[in-house]
């Protein structure tokens, strides 16, 4: 029972330090204290899988009744349903989103031109500069929700993160354990919103991060429960709305390759081609094989005007926060803003290529012992936790996605089983 309850101290202190931790260690130690306790949670559950767990791929499936796959989904749903009236709050006192960032008017533009026939990647005035918008369509599309049903955009990325709470509260029932373990489990994403709500200020109410959020809170849950279906689904919707997940997909790809048939690689790898095909490559892309360089490069100028800082005395405010490395990359490198942004990502470049051959070399030598699935889902996690902290422009809101991913692997430990005569 000890790691069981050392992940959900370790989980609620990961939520507690992202947005309070830069008052207790400062903004030079946070990130650091930060970072050990979120590979902190990973490592217990890895000693889980390692040592402790019953082989998941023996955990009954299909034969879980309906009423405890409901009572997860209905849990889950209500859990993120709970933040309805505090996250109502916010949108009325960050109202517009507008006058307090151009992230919400950029997606907007895109949908807007794209409903009219227009091509939606053009440059975007929002008022106080010209912005060139980076985001994937399925950051996007998902407006045409909040248009039809005529109500502020920012809800329908609520209503998706309710839906995909709702999808992991469903594949996290399981025919054994106690209906209390399964419920707490459930709830854990929703006790990461929370976080959100109670202490992210306009974190959430001036962007549309909710959707992000809910789509890898479904890669996460389809690979806690090993569901080829949802995960393709959840590497579908990730794929086409962030650029981040390209850099764990090669591996997952190797460790899908060794372990499942060459049909079902046929199968889950065509319909992801398919769908970047038929979604972002012909209608855009093709239309202007200039897009995503041109948007690279404007993310790239974002994160080399927050070097230099705002206002006098300039100040980089995402570096003030405490959740990520740029400031220490900052003061350990020379050269113009430009440069240290340069030398930024080529840090992050390092990172991500360590991570992968760590991830390639640990499951060669683990293979036998622990499913792919939980394999990747605990490197999909390291995987974004290094891209966050070691990026030249991390957002605070950007950090919702570890922090679901983080719930997810909690249940998962919560959950756990272990072997006759091992205490967890």
């Amino acid at each position: 029972m000890k790691i069981r309850y050392a992940g959900l101290l370790l989980f609620f202190a990961q939520v507690y330090l992202t947005f309070w931790g830069v008052k207790h260690f400062s903004k030079y130690w946070n990130p650091v204290v930060l970072l050990a306790i979120s590979l902190g949670i990973g490592y217990l559950w890895f000693r889980i899988l390692l040592n402790d767990q019953r082989e998941t791929d023996r955990l009954p499936g299909d034969s879980i009744g309906w009423r405890t796959k409901a009572l997860g989904a209905l849990v889950g749903v209500l859990g993120m349903l709970s933040s309805y009236e505090e996250l109502r709050k916010l949108f009325v006192k960050f109202n517009p989103p507008s006058k307090f960032s151009d992230v919400l008017p950029q997606l907007e533009a895109l949908y807007t031109r794209f409903s009219q026939g227009i091509f939606p990647y053009q440059p975007v005035d929002v008022g106080t500069h010209v912005a060139y918008p980076v985001y994937l369509p399925l950051h996007w599309l998902p407006i045409g929700i909040s248009d039809l049903l005529h109500m502020d955009t920012r809800w329908s990325g609520y209503i998706f993160l309710v839906i995909a709470a709702g999808i992991y509260g469903y594949l996290l029932a399981r025919k054994t354990g106690a209906l209390a373990n399964l419920i707490l489990a459930a709830l854990l994403p929703a006790m990461a919103f929370w976080g959100y709500v109670l202490w992210g200020r306009e974190d959430i109410p001036i962007t549309y991060e909710l959707v992000i959020a809910a789509y890898y809170l479904v890669l996460a849950a389809g690979l806690a429960r090993h569901r080829i279906g949802w995960i393709g689904a959840g590497l579908i919707l990730c794929l086409l709305s962030r650029y981040t997940l390209v850099f764990w997909v090669p591996l997952f790809a190797i460790f899908f390759w060794q372990n499942e048939s060459l049909r079902r690689n046929i199968a889950l790898w065509m319909s992801v081609a398919a769908s970047i095909l038929l979604v972002y490559v012909f209608p855009f892309l093709l239309k202007n094989p200039g897009v995503f360089l041109e948007g690279i490069a404007y993310h790239n100028g974002a994160a080399v005007a927050e070097w230099q800082g705002y206002g006098d005395p300039p100040v980089s405010w995402t570096m003030e926060l405490g959740v990520h490395f740029a400031l220490h990359m900052r003061n350990l490198t020379s050269g113009d803003a430009e440069h240290q942004v340069f030398i930024a990502r080529v840090i992050q470049a390092a990172a991500m290529l360590s991570v992968f051959f760590a991830g390639w070399w640990g499951y060669r030598r683990w293979r036998d012992r622990i499913h792919y699935s939980d394999f990747s889902l605990l490197m999909l996690y390291v995987f974004i936790l290094f891209f966050y902290n070691f990026g030249p422009l991390t957002y605070r809101y950007y950090l919702i996605v570890p922090l679901m991913l983080s719930a997810v692997i909690c249940g998962r430990i919560w959950l756990s089983e272990p072997k006759a005569g091992r205490a967890t």
